[in-house]
């Protein structure tokens, strides 16, 4: 495979080499952009054989700048720091490629079995995040593209480079594909979740704020091991970021979402057949990456305001609006070079209770619902989680949460709390045995259920190095949960409708880069 790599390198190499031999055009060089508007830009003229290789050099410095630039920091794969092996690659594909797309991504595949006799279910109590790992019951991939535009004739000057406005073009589709209908395109969901543009350096003395529009994944904080998104103000709208302000940064976006939905006021007699339309829009304020007690804090206001259509009833849900705070502060590398500990603290009212753009949602046994938040309900929630490797062979992951959630309108108010981890014992770089034990509560949920679940799952690994992100990652899982009686119908789906526990097993691949 290396050798197959290098040959494809060196044919790379040599077809640059033959470009950049051959005559230059007369019309000047653009980034990007239609024919028309390259043809109306001035010529500017071009380097001399002495000046090139200081201008690819300048122009290699300012990709790296603009990468910088729009790199993104929040989320757990993110901070996640690729292996040397991956930073050479990438270095070498950089030099090739000259930073003309970026390519990133996550997958993840395998298959499952359970002892029910069916294919593998996950356990995981209806409406809250469960423990991931030998509980993902899904192929699911994403592929993301980022593309770099810098003004035309930037590269070609040879008075050197002109300061101008960089401006980043993102696109990231996904696919989704459940266990219980494996391989079956018709039940293959795919889906286009981030499509925006931002340009930065357009405001004089703060070359790193950015204006941006489009659909985006925006500004999210996880939990790692129950895939838990917290804060996750994604969808589409715009806005402006980075803003040098104090000791920090900020930002102000205006971004929103759609739904359609049964009118779900009365959670005891939703009309699945009836829908209307649900929309939601926020106006969020942040400011970010201040100094917070050794790491860096984030904090957010945000205000939403949820309407509803009319349903073929001439129904339509009451509206809504609300406010929601929230603090995170990170802490990187204090324990080992890729130690994380990030701990969180939120407040919000309607429908900004969900520190999200997205619905309050109840699953029953007529399906999933938009419930129409009432001004009245309310949220609170508080998170921790560390990554850290404390000896050379060991590493360690973990989830605390505990939230408290008053629905309103004479619904049942509700408890959830969470605790997790998962530690790793890595044999050597590449072999490695990972243990997940998981426990979430639920005082209750829309379908009655409440009791609390338990999940363990051991499964043996092999990854490329030896930390608790090494990826790619092929693992094989054995997994066991039981649950209490009152959850009994809402884990496990039909398969387990009148059990309270039951086993998995299966192997699976995940990576990203």
């Amino acid at each position: 495979m290396r050798q197959e790599y290098e040959t494809r390198i060196e044919k790379l190499e040599s077809r640059i080499a033959e470009l950049e031999e051959a005559p230059a055009p007369k019309k000047a060089a653009h980034a990007s952009g239609s024919h028309r508007a390259a043809a109306e830009q001035p010529v500017t003229p071009a380097a001399t054989e002495d000046e090139a290789p200081a201008v690819a050099d300048e122009a290699r410095e300012w990709r790296k700048r603009a990468d910088e630039q729009f790199k993104k920091d929040t989320e757990t794969r993110d901070i996640a720091q690729h292996p040397d092996a991956e930073k050479a690659l990438d270095a070498r594909i950089e030099q090739v490629l000259e930073g003309y797309l970026d390519i990133t991504g996550y997958f993840r595949a395998g298959y499952g079995r359970s002892d029910a006799g069916g294919p593998q279910r996950a356990f995981g109590i209806p409406g809250v995040a469960k423990y991931r790992l030998g509980n993902e019951a899904e192929n699911y991939g994403e592929l993301a593209f980022a593309k770099t535009f810098f003004p035309a004739g930037m590269f070609s000057s040879k008075d050197g480079m002109n300061d101008g406005p960089v401006a980043r073009m993102n696109l990231r589709l996904a696919f989704y594909n459940p266990y219980d209908n494996y391989g079956s395109s018709a039940d293959t969901d795919f889906s286009v979740p981030e499509a925006w543009a931002s340009i930065a350096n357009v405001i004089p003395g703060m070359p790193e704020a950015k204006f941006w529009a489009g659909s985006r994944f925006y500004r999210r904080h996880d939990i790692h091991i129950n895939d838990f998104y917290f804060w996750d103000m994604s969808g589409g709208g715009a806005g402006i970021e980075d803003v040098p302000l104090g000791a920090g940064k900020f930002a102000f976006a205006w971004i929103g979402d759609g739904a359609e939905s049964a009118i779900y006021n009365d959670i005891a007699t939703p009309d699945p057949l009836n829908i209307a339309g649900f929309s939601k829009s926020s106006f969020d304020f942040r400011w970010y990456d201040w100094p917070f007690f050794g790491g860096k804090g984030e904090l957010g206001f945000a205000y939403s305001r949820s309407e509803s259509g009319v349903d073929s009833n001439g129904v339509q849900a009451e509206d809504s609006d609300g406010f929601s705070l929230s603090l995170v502060r990170t802490r990187e590398g204090f324990w080992d070079e890729k130690s994380l500990h990030k701990t969180s603290l939120q407040f919000g009212t309607g429908p900004a209770k969900t520190f999200s753009t997205g619905f309050e949602n109840f699953s029953g046994p007529a399906g999933t619902f938009i419930r129409p938040d009432p001004d009245e309900s309310w949220r609170a929630r508080v998170t921790d989680q560390w990554v850290i490797k404390p000896m050379d062979h060991f590493s360690i992951g973990s989830s605390l949460v505990y939230q408290y959630t008053e629905f309103g309108d004479n619904a049942p108010y509700q408890h959830w709390a969470s605790a997790g981890v998962r530690p790793i014992w890595h044999f050597n770089d590449t072999f490695s045995l990972a243990l997940e034990p998981g426990v979430d509560w639920v005082s209750g949920t829309a379908g009655g259920h409440e009791g609390m679940l338990g999940k363990i799952t051991l499964a043996p690994q092999v990854s490329l190095g030896g930390d608790f992100f090494s990826r790619p990652v092929l693992r094989a899982f054995v997994t066991y949960a039981m649950w209490a009686n009152g959850l009994k119908g809402g884990v496990g789906g039909t398969d387990y409708a009148s059990d309270d526990q039951g086993w998995s097993w299966g192997v699976q691949m995940e990576t990203w880069w």
